[in-house]
């Protein structure tokens, strides 16, 4: 089952520019009434019925969460931060192939995805055998760069001129939607709303875990009282290709997309490590005696999962702050960005607010609502 709702964007239009945007955020599952004085064990069975997407990042915030909360002590198991990075990376191949395209009108590659997918779970898989594996992941690693771009290899490009040439030169779908979207203009950079900074312990601990007790937290969430930006971009901010994108030109339908790109090489290069050389996509906490908290990355975002024991070990409390809420926040980076966004008609508005949700990527539906000012 999925009890997840609707994003719904209105937009005040005056023929030429966006003269207002106010965003609606989706009706959240009933967390907190569903899981209430269930033990943990049936919480995990219940928790991923609940999402359609990121089923395998919100399984390891909620078993990160809970575990916390019943020992302090508890360590993230290395299978559990292959799965949700291979799920993260199916989930941002699938827009650069599938999704993306489709918006378009370019060709999709579903046989490619299809294939991917399917080498990545066999890859990442905990019982193979470890030579096997990354011999495999390597090979795929190149097949999924050459459907992507060809021959460019993002990790020898220190310019976007040497970028975008190469990208012209490149003969693939992807390189294609690269260079149209560096031509389209999808409002001006949201400068008042900040790239998240890296959710380290610390940072989480003492910005996060005090405010999520907040009773329109879920909805409106914020980080020492302002709206982010979460997602690739976020992580990938100083990378060095996409610092200097970002001191030039600001955030961008271009930035976003390249970032995936890059984040891609990353996650790669993340499954390649050795199991023990530390998590970093699937992080939890005890901050206190019966109350573990979990902080989990996926392709979208931040998750958060806030999990309150009582003394007989059921559930008193939980809490999950989603990706989309942070970027589909009443005032956040997609109503901001929308705000002032230039547009010749009715139509080439409404693909422009397509493209900019598709950058900011929410894992539910949306509705988009223009009025005539």
């Amino acid at each position: 089952m999925s009890l997840e709702g609707k994003i719904r964007i209105k937009l005040d239009w005056d023929g030429r520019h966006v003269t207002a945007a106010a965003l609606q955020p989706r009706p959240l599952v009933p967390v907190q009434t569903l899981l209430h004085g269930k033990r943990p064990e049936h919480a995990l069975q219940i928790i991923p019925m609940l999402f359609s997407l990121c089923g395998k990042a919100q399984s390891a915030a909620a078993a990160t969460a809970l575990q916390a909360a019943r020992d302090a002590t508890s360590r993230v198991p290395a299978w559990r931060e292959r799965a949700v990075a291979a799920e993260a990376l199916q989930e941002l191949l699938w827009r650069l192939l599938i999704d993306l395209p489709r918006l378009m009108d370019l060709p999709t590659d579903t046989p490619s995805l299809a294939r991917f997918r399917q080498r990545l779970t066999a890859c990442c898989d905990a019982d193979d055998d470890e030579r096997t594996s990354q011999a495999d992941l390597a090979q795929l690693e190149a097949d999924v760069r050459r459907t992507l771009l060809g021959h460019v290899t993002l990790g020898n490009v220190r310019t976007v001129r040497e970028l975008l040439q190469c990208l012209r030169e490149a003969n693939t779908t992807t390189a294609s939607i690269l260079l149209q979207c560096r031509r389209l203009e999808t409002g001006r950079p949201a400068d008042d709303v900040p790239l998240m900074p890296h959710a380290e312990r610390n940072g989480v601990l003492e910005e996060l875990m005090p405010v999520m007790t907040e009773a329109d937290y879920s909805t409106c969430p914020h980080w020492s009282g302002r709206a982010m930006e979460t997602g690739s971009l976020a992580r990938m901010q100083h990378h060095p290709l996409l610092a200097a994108l970002l001191q030039d030109e600001g955030r961008s339908l271009f930035a976003r997309l390249l970032a995936r790109l890059c984040e891609i090489d990353a996650l790669f290069a993340h499954l390649h490590a050795p199991d023990d050389s530390g998590s970093a996509w699937v992080q939890g906490a005890a901050p206190a005696e019966g109350i573990g908290l979990a902080w989990v990355q996926n392709a979208r975002g931040l998750l958060l999962h806030r999990a309150v024991l009582d003394p007989a070990g059921h559930i008193h409390d939980y809490r999950i702050v989603a990706p989309t809420e942070w970027n589909f926040h009443p005032q956040g980076v997609c109503t901001c960005t929308l705000t002032g966004m230039a547009a010749p008609s009715e139509s080439a508005l409404r693909r422009q607010v397509e493209l900019l949700v598709q950058s900011l990527d929410p894992c539910v539906s949306h509705e988009v609502e223009v009025h005539h000012a």
